[in-house]
C-alpha cells in the first residue's frame, strides 16, 4: 500500500510539474507592454506610458511604418516609471535591431532599471567590462559592486532583428536569444538590487542615460514573474500565430416590436473589448456602446428596419481579432393601441461598466408608476450584491467596491413585497 501511495504521489507530482511547465498565459503578470505602434503607450493593465526624448518612429521587423523606435546612440531615450519594476523575480522581453557594433571595451544598453551602483539590464557589448560581455548579454546586480553576468560567445551580426529575454527567478538568471537559452547563472540566495540612488527605468540607454543604444527597438514585454520556455517561445513566434474568427451577433427579446416603442438591441461576441458602430437604415448612429436603444415610429402599417453592426477591436499588447460585421432586419408591427413608452417599465439586459463613459451603468427606466419600487441583483450563489436605495435605481456593476466579473446576474423587481419582474442582466467588458 505504501509503495502504491508513493507511486501515485510521484505520478501526480510529475503531472502537476508538466502542467505548470507547459502553461502559456502571456497576460498573467504583465506589467509593461510597448508595441510602439505610433507611440510609447503601455498596453498592460499598469498603463505605464513612456516619455519619448529624441527617439524617432521607424519601420518594425514586419515592414510596418511607425511601428518601432529608432535610437541614435547619443541621447535618445524612452523613460518609464520604475514604481512597479523594482521586484526580485521578473522577465524582460525586447526586440532589437542594432545599427552598429559597440567600440571595443564598451557597451550599448538596451533596457535598464536601477540607479547608482546597481541595476538590472540588457546590453550589446564588445568585450565590455574586462572582456566579460560579448554581444548580447546582461550584467545584473545583487548588491553594490556585486553583479552577475550572462553572455554569449561572440558578437552577433548587426542589421538583423533579435529577440532578447532576461528571466530572474528566485534562484537564477536566465538569458535567451531568439527563443534559445544561451547562458544562466545562480544568484546564491541573493535578491535583485536596484542601486543606492533614485531608481529609473530607461529604454535605449542606461538609467543614467549614458551608453545609449544605436538601434531600433520594438515590442517590449515586462512581467512580474519568470516566464517559462513555452511562453518565451510564444513571444518569439509573435503575431504570426493565427486566431479563430470572432463570432457575434445582435440580440433582443422575442417580443413583437410595436411601432412607436423603443427596442433594446445588444451586441454580443465571444471576444471582449469590442468597439461598436451601429448603422440604422444606412445612417450611422452616435451610440458606440454594446447596446443601442432604437426608437421606432408608428406609421400605421408594418415596415422593416435595416440594422447593421460593425465590431472592431482596439489595439492591444497582443494580436487582436479581425473586425466583423452583422446585419439584422427588424419587423415593426402596427399594433392596436400600443402602450405609451413613458408608462412601460424598461429593463436593459446588458451593460458595460468599463468606465468608457458609455453604457457604464444599469439603469431601470419608467419606475415612477411602481409604488415602493425595489431592485435586487444576485450573484451565482444567490447572494444580494446590489439593492436599490431611495431615489436611485442604477447599478454601477460593483460589489463591495470592486467591479464584478463578466457574466449573467439574476435580478428581481418588486413593489414593496410583491414581485413585479425577474430576469437576468449581462455584464460585459
Amino acid at each position: 500500500m505504501n509503495l502504491l501511495r508513493g507511486i501515485l504521489t510521484m505520478f501526480l507530482t510529475v503531472c502537476a510539474a508538466i502542467s505548470v511547465h507547459g502553461e502559456v498565459d502571456l497576460n498573467r503578470g504583465l506589467i509593461g507592454c510597448y508595441p510602439f505602434s505610433g507611440n510609447a503607450r503601455d498596453f498592460s493593465p499598469m498603463g505605464n506610458d513612456g516619455t519619448v526624448r529624441g527617439a524617432q518612429l521607424a519601420t518594425d521587423r514586419f515592414g510596418n511604418p511607425d511601428a518601432a523606435y529608432q535610437f541614435d546612440g547619443i541621447d535618445d531615450v524612452i523613460e518609464i516609471s520604475p514604481k512597479d519594476l523594482q521586484i526580485n523575480t521578473f522577465t524582460y522581453s525586447i526586440w532589437v535591431n542594432p545599427d552598429v557594433i559597440p567600440a571595443p571595451s564598451t557597451a550599448l544598453f538596451l533596457f535598464s532599471v536601477g540607479s547608482s551602483f546597481g541595476d538590472q539590464h540588457i546590453l550589446f557589448g564588445d568585450h565590455y567590462s574586462d572582456s566579460r560581455h560579448t554581444g548580447f548579454s546582461h550584467g545584473s546586480y545583487l548588491g553594490v559592486a556585486n553583479n552577475v553576468l550572462c553572455s554569449g560567445a561572440s558578437i552577433e551580426p548587426i542589421g538583423k532583428w533579435y529577440h532578447l529575454v532576461l528571466v530572474k527567478t528566485e534562484t537564477d538568471y536566465l538569458f535567451y536569444i531568439n527563443g534559445r537559452m544561451v547562458c544562466s547563472n545562480s544568484v546564491n540566495g541573493q535578491k535583485a538590487f536596484y542601486g543606492t540612488g533614485v531608481v529609473r527605468a530607461t529604454i535605449g540607454a542606461r538609467n543614467n542615460e549614458g551608453q545609449a543604444a544605436h538601434a531600433r527597438i520594438d515590442d517590449i514585454h515586462l512581467y512580474n514573474r519568470p516566464l517559462n520556455e513555452e511562453e518565451i517561445a510564444a513571444l518569439y513566434q509573435g503575431p504570426e500565430v493565427q486566431q479563430e474568427p470572432v463570432k457575434g451577433g445582435i440580440l433582443r427579446d422575442n417580443k413583437p416590436i410595436c411601432g412607436g416603442n423603443t427596442v433594446a438591441l445588444n451586441a454580443v461576441s465571444d471576444r471582449p473589448g469590442g468597439i461598436f458602430k451601429w448603422v440604422v437604415d444606412g445612417a450611422e448612429q452616435s451610440e458606440s456602446s454594446a447596446q443601442l436603444m432604437l426608437a421606432t415610429e408608428d406609421r400605421g402599417a408594418a415596415y422593416t428596419i435595416h440594422v447593421g453592426l460593425k465590431v472592431d477591436f482596439d489595439r492591444s499588447c497582443f494580436v487582436q481579432p479581425e473586425p466583423f460585421e452583422v446585419i439584422s432586419l427588424l419587423e415593426v408591427n402596427a399594433c392596436a393601441n400600443p402602450p405609451e413608452e413613458t408608462s412601460r417599465l424598461h429593463v436593459p439586459d446588458i451593460f458595460t461598466p468599463n468606465e468608457d463613459g458609455k453604457n457604464d451603468s444599469w439603469k431601470i427606466y419608467n419606475t415612477d408608476s411602481i409604488k415602493d419600487f425595489r431592485l435586487m441583483v444576485f450573484n451565482r450563489w444567490g447572494e444580494v450584491i446590489y439593492a436599490s436605495k431611495s431615489g436611485g435605481h442604477e447599478w454601477d456593476g460593483t460589489y463591495r467596491g470592486k467591479v464584478v466579473p463578466s457574466g449573467s446576474y439574476a435580478f428581481r423587481i418588486l413593489s414593496g413585497e410583491k414581485l413585479i419582474q425577474k430576469g437576468s442582466v449581462m455584464v460585459v467588458y
